[in-house]
C-alpha cells in the first residue's frame, strides 16, 4: 500500500467518523433523555425536605435532635446525600443533629438556572442551607470533590465552623495555580462535547459499577446495594444536561478561590481531622500530609487498604475514625 493510498484511507475514515458524530451525540443524548424523565420532588427520598439556597432549592436529609449540634455532611463526584446514611445515624446515636445534603448538580436539588458550579457559588448555596436551617454553626465533613466548597464555606465563614472532617479531600493545593480556564475546561464549555460524555458516562446508569469501581481500591466493595443507591438519582429529568454544566469543574484548575490557597489554611483556627485512605490513587495520601502541615494541630487518621471511598470500603474503620473525629456532646 502506498503512501498516498494510506492517506486516502485516512482522510476517508477521518471523514466517516466526522460524519457519524453529530448522530452519535443525538443518539446519545436521546437515550438519556429517554431515560432521565423522573420529577425531582416527587421522586425524593421519604421524609427528607427541600430549602431555599441563593439560586436553587437544596435537598436537605436530617436525622437526630433537630436542637443538638449539627454535623454537615456534603458528598463527593457523582454522589449524593444517602451515601452518608450510616454516618448519620452514628452522628445521631452520639446525640448530634445529622445533616447531609445533595450539592447540585447531583441527587435531588434542582439544578441552578444559570449553572454557576464555581467553588465560591458552591460554598455559598452550603452557608445558605445553614441559614434556611437556622442553624449557626456545626462540624463540617466533606468527602473527595465535595471538600473544596465546604472548604470554600468554612474559610468564608470560618464562624460557622465548629470542626472540620475532611474524607480523601479533593483540593489540589499541590497544584500549580492557573489564571482562567485549563484546555479541559474550556473544551467542556461545548454542550456538544460535555453533554454526550454526561449522557454516555457520569449519568449513565450502565457505567456506575464501572465508576464505582475506578474510585475505590477494594473492588469487591462495589456491591449491588451500593450500585443500585448510588443509581438511583440518575433517572431524574435534566440530570445529564446539569451534569454537563457543571463538568467543566471538575477539570478546573487551581485558582484563585479562598480553597485554593494553601495560606488560608494556616488561619484555620477550628479543629481539623483528616480520614484518608492509605491506598487512594485518586488523592494519594501525600495529599493529606501536606494538608496536615498547613493546619497548626490538625490530626490525620490513616485507614490500611482503603482507597477514596473508605466510608464503602472500610466502613468499620471509618466509623472508628468519623467518632475520634466528631466532637463529644
Amino acid at each position: 500500500m502506498t503512501v498516498r493510498s494510506i492517506l486516502r484511507a485516512l482522510i476517508v475514515t477521518s471523514a466517516a467518523v466526522l460524519l457519524l458524530l453529530p448522530a452519535v451525540i443525538a443518539v446519545l443524548c436521546l437515550q438519556a433523555r429517554a431515560y432521565q424523565t423522573h420529577d425531582r420532588r416527587t421522586s425524593a427520598p421519604a421524609g427528607a425536605e427541600y430549602v431555599s439556597a441563593v439560586d436553587t432549592e437544596i435537598l436537605v436529609q436530617r436525622l437526630g435532635d433537630t436542637k443538638a449540634p449539627a454535623v454537615l455532611f456534603v458528598h463527593g463526584t457523582g454522589s449524593w446525600s444517602e451515601v452518608w446514611r450510616a454516618s448519620m445515624q452514628q452522628a445521631a446515636a452520639l446525640g448530634l443533629q445529622a445533616i447531609a445534603i445533595d450539592l447540585p448538580p447531583f441527587g435531588y436539588s434542582l439544578p441552578p438556572p444559570a449553572g454557576d458550579y464555581s467553588k465560591a457559588m458552591q460554598a455559598r448555596r452550603i452557608l445558605g442551607v445553614l441559614e434556611a436551617l437556622g442553624i449557626s454553626e456545626a462540624v463540617f465533613v466533606g468527602h473527595s470533590f465535595g471538600a473544596a466548597p465546604l472548604m470554600e464555606a468554612v474559610l468564608q465563614a470560618p464562624q460557622r465552623a465548629r470542626a472540620v472532617v475532611l474524607v480523601d479531600a479533593a483540593l489540589g493545593l499541590q497544584a500549580e495555580r492557573i489564571d482562567g480556564d485549563t484546555v479541559a475546561q474550556s473544551l467542556l464549555r461545548h454542550r456538544w462535547l460535555s453533554e454526550p460524555l454526561s449522557a454516555a458516562f457520569l449519568t449513565n446508569p450502565s457505567f456506575t459499577p464501572t465508576l464505582l469501581r475506578s474510585f475505590i481500591s477494594e473492588k469487591e466493595s462495589a456491591t449491588d446495594e451500593w450500585v443500585q443507591l448510588y443509581r438511583r438519582p440518575l433517572n431524574l429529568a435534566g440530570t445529564y444536561q446539569a451534569v454537563a454544566a457543571w463538568l467543566p469543574q471538575l477539570f478546573a484548575g487551581r485558582g484563585s478561590a479562598l480553597s485554593d490557597d494553601p495560606s488560608a489554611y494556616r488561619t484555620l483556627r477550628v479543629p481539623l481531622t483528616l480520614i484518608w485512605g492509605e491506598a487512594d490513587t485518586i488523592t494519594p495520601i501525600d495529599q493529606a500530609t501536606y494538608i496536615a502541615q498547613l493546619v497548626p494541630g490538625s490530626t490525620l487518621l490513616r485507614l490500611p487498604r482503603a482507597g477514596h471511598i473508605p466510608q464503602i470500603e472500610e466502613p468499620e474503620a471509618f466509623r472508628d475514625a468519623l467518632a475520634k473525629a466528631l466532637p463529644a456532646h
